[in-house]
């Protein structure tokens, strides 16, 4: 009787199988790598828009603006009057208790802040709530009211135009002016509920429009010539603004009040910045140099405050103080087809909407520069325009008609430059790269930049490898060619064994156990790094003057024990002698010395204990590869070699090491693979501090890390979370380039020594 499967159909079968597993595997992966990159995709998708909607027509409509949720559309009429066209539940509001006389002009500014002033010369500041109440599953929206302000009485003049804004104490600071350019000034104070008129100078004569900014810290001031003046609140003190060459038609300051956007007449517009700026008076006797500026002796400089206050705060030389902040123009944006005639901010990001003469809308965001959108809306000029609270519209009147659109655009800030290059954000005094996704405030900025997380892992991979290759690529040669078979039999399957032990252990380990120890001993343990590789050399030195005669009758393997017991006694005396070199040289304080002379900052969580806890759990897989592979090369070759009259280290250098490279340099590619990818261990022992220095003196964040960290806390669809899901295909991209590198080298030195 014949068997149901021949071995031949076996191994048909047994193929068939093996070759869609594998398939299958491969299909997997990449699915995994498309759907990983498919939710990075829409980061750089363009903003969309509905069509216009004409949301009623006819009246007199000042401001127009929605509720949050984009189902009512209101209008402030000049008759002082909020209504909502199309809302039959909604009754009509009046900003004043009293009937008033019509208003001259209105502003909304961020967070709904509403101004208005009437021709009598009476402010009216309040905000237009909406609130929702529930019958069962039916929802009730209703609309009020809240001034901010009791009313402020300026006296009757032409008045065109009228702008305020609060800070977080809800005071107010109201400014409004008349044809003839003369500008009016008042603060409300919110504790003790009372205007006090401000005493402007005659340089804010010939006002033709005002800004006023979040946390009234500025405002800044279009004069009559077009030239654009900021000064600071409540001193008046005009401050310096460079890089704006064009006439200028409108301002705005975004929320924060550190943005100022600046549209010219002749359609570019402007992004300044508030830069920080430190006073540096030199107390020394010899000249200091920073941030480009000479300063001698005795003298005073003025510079951008570029991180100097934190590098050099305790120098004894020189004495810091804050100056006034210099407002910059830091970036062009897409110009416009007409002149502006109104700057809208968005209430949450560092979005903001310009409407034009001809009825074009343009959206922009001034951090990545992206011009989003840009549209005609209306065939006459823009009135006014609001960007709807969530971001998702805007509402504009033009030609006394209300008009409205939807708008999707969920990540304005991101691009290809503010992800992979270095940006200039609110607050900082030159362009940098900055990972920072979350902040305290609502005015805070996402700082989204990957290339800190990108520097950090290649960081980390960097100081692991410096440790763990030499030792894993010395150990595998030494006991697959030159150790004796009772150490062979004792160092392999320990450092194999090491593979076992969990990276979170091993993270573990190195945060809370080694970080504070080698925190108290570091001037020990730098001394021994740079004496231990020298005593070793010398150590093998003086074996090798031994005489041969007294080498051959100690047994095989005692020289391992000679180079420990060297490595021993060097380590003990570095711990001996750092005490007395650390208060002889250092000041007693070898931390300090490095902070205060070279501007090193000394971190518990370091890339010293990440490349000693990473290194570790490298070492074993380089090892297992690398000690298989020269242990393959046939002994037929090696017996022959040492027949030749080759010595042991010359056969495993010259013989072994060539005809095992393909295997030495996969090892190796595996090993970096494992370092780029490791997660628990960086996690704990790094830091997680996204910082561009190669200093061994401080942390990291790595892609992994940040990925870990970070995703749980991301709202799904989200910026940050598509930036993660973005910084975990770069991270599969790496990891698939080091192997296939490994693959290509791995054939060509196959291929190279194949006579081996």
């Amino acid at each position: 009787m014949r068997p149901l499967l021949t071995e031949r159909r076996k191994d048909q079968l047994a193929t068939v199988l093996i070759r869609t597993g594998g398939l299958l595997v491969i299909l997997v992966v990449v699915g995994i790598v498309i759907n990983i990159g498919s939710e990075a995709v829409p980061l750089f998708r363009r903003a969309a828009q509905g069509p216009v909607e004409v949301v009623a027509e006819g009246g007199n409509p000042l401001l127009a603006g929605s509720d949050p949720r984009r189902d009512v559309v209101w209008v402030l009429d000049r008759d002082g009057t909020i209504r909502f066209p199309g809302a039959q539940a909604f009754e009509n509001l009046e900003i004043a208790a009293d009937s008033i006389s019509r208003l001259a002009a209105a502003d909304q500014e961020i967070h709904g802040l509403l101004s208005a002033i009437s021709d009598s010369g009476d402010v009216f500041v309040g905000r237009l709530r909406f609130s929702d109440t529930w019958d069962g599953e039916d929802r009730h929206t209703t609309a009020r009211w809240r001034a901010a302000s009791d009313p402020l009485q300026l006296g009757a003049g032409d008045w065109v135009g009228v702008t305020a804004n609060s800070d977080e104490d809800g005071n107010l600071l109201v400014a409004a002016w008349i044809a003839q350019g003369e500008l009016s000034l008042a603060a409300w104070d919110a504790e003790g509920e009372s205007w006090e008129l401000a005493q402007t100078p005659t340089l804010l004569s010939g006002v033709r429009e005002v800004s006023v900014a979040e946390g009234l810290q500025a405002l800044a001031v279009v004069v009559g010539d077009g030239s654009l003046k900021v000064h600071r609140w409540p001193s008046l003190d005009q401050v310096s603004v460079v890089g704006i060459d064009s006439t200028i038609d409108a301002s705005r300051f975004l929320i924060g009040g550190g943005t100022l956007v600046a549209a010219a007449g002749d359609g570019s517009v402007n992004v300044l910045l508030a830069v920080p700026r430190l006073k540096i008076e030199n107390t020394g006797t010899k000249p200091l140099k920073l941030a480009g500026v000479t300063i001698g002796p005795g003298e005073a400089a003025v510079v951008r405050d570029d991180e100097i206050g934190r590098k050099y705060s305790n120098r004894s030389d020189m004495t810091l103080s804050s100056a006034p902040s210099e407002w910059t123009a830091v970036r062009t944006l897409a110009p416009l087809t007409a002149r502006a005639t109104e700057i809208a901010p968005s209430s949450r990001r560092r979005g903001f909407a310009i409407g034009a003469e001809d009825g074009s809308v343009a959206l922009y965001h001034s951090t990545s520069g992206r011009r989003l959108l840009h549209d005609r809306w209306a065939e006459g000029p823009v009135d006014s325009l609001a960007i709807d609270p969530k971001g998702d519209g805007a509402v504009t009147t033009s030609e006394h008609a209300v008009l409205r659109r939807s708008i999707d655009n969920p990540h304005p800030e991101i691009s290809f430059r503010t992800l992979f290059l270095p940006v200039w954000y609110e607050g900082y005094a030159a362009r940098k790269w900055v990972w920072q996704s979350t902040g305290g405030s609502d005015a805070f900025e996402p700082k989204l930049s990957v290339w800190p997380l990108i520097f950090g892992t290649l960081k980390a991979t960097l100081y692991a490898m410096l440790f763990s290759l030499p030792l894993a690529l010395m150990a595998a040669i030494y006991v697959s060619q030159l150790a004796p078979s009772w150490l062979q039999s004792v160092v392999k399957p320990i450092l194999e064994l090491m593979a076992a032990v969990p990276s979170v252990v091993v993270g573990f380990i190195a945060a809370l156990w080694l970080a504070p120890r080698l925190e108290a001993a570091l001037l020990a343990v730098l001394l021994g790094a740079f004496a231990l590789p020298l005593s070793v050399v010398l150590a093998l030195a003086v074996w090798r003057l031994l005489p041969a005669d007294l080498r051959r009758r100690l047994p095989d393997g005692v020289e391992i024990l000679v180079l420990l017991a060297v490595g021993s006694a060097v380590a003990a005396v570095a711990s001996l002698v750092a005490g007395p070199i650390e208060s002889r040289f250092f000041g007693g304080d070898f931390q300090r010395f490095l902070f205060t002379e070279w501007g090193l900052r000394y971190d518990q969580r370091n890339s010293i204990v990440v490349g000693l806890g990473l290194g570790f759990a490298v070492i074993p897989v380089i090892f297992t590869i690398a000690e298989d592979a020269c242990s393959a090369v046939p002994r037929a070759l090696v017996n022959a070699s040492r027949a030749l009259g080759a010595t042991q280290w010359q056969t495993a250098v010259r013989l072994v090491v060539p005809a095992a490279s393909p295997g030495l340099f996969a090892a190796v590619m595996l090993g970096l693979g494992r370092a780029v990818g490791e997660t628990m261990i960086v996690l704990m022992a790094a830091g997680n501090t996204p910082l561009l220095d190669l200093s061994i003196f401080n942390g990291m964040r790595t892609m992994s890390a940040a990925i870990a960290v970070e995703i749980p806390e991301a709202p799904v669809g989200g910026t940050l979370f598509r930036v993660l899901f973005l910084t975990g295909t770069l991270l599969f991209a790496f990891t698939f380039l080091l192997t296939t590198a490994a693959d290509l080298v791995g054939s060509y030195l196959r291929k190279r020594y194949a006579r081996f």
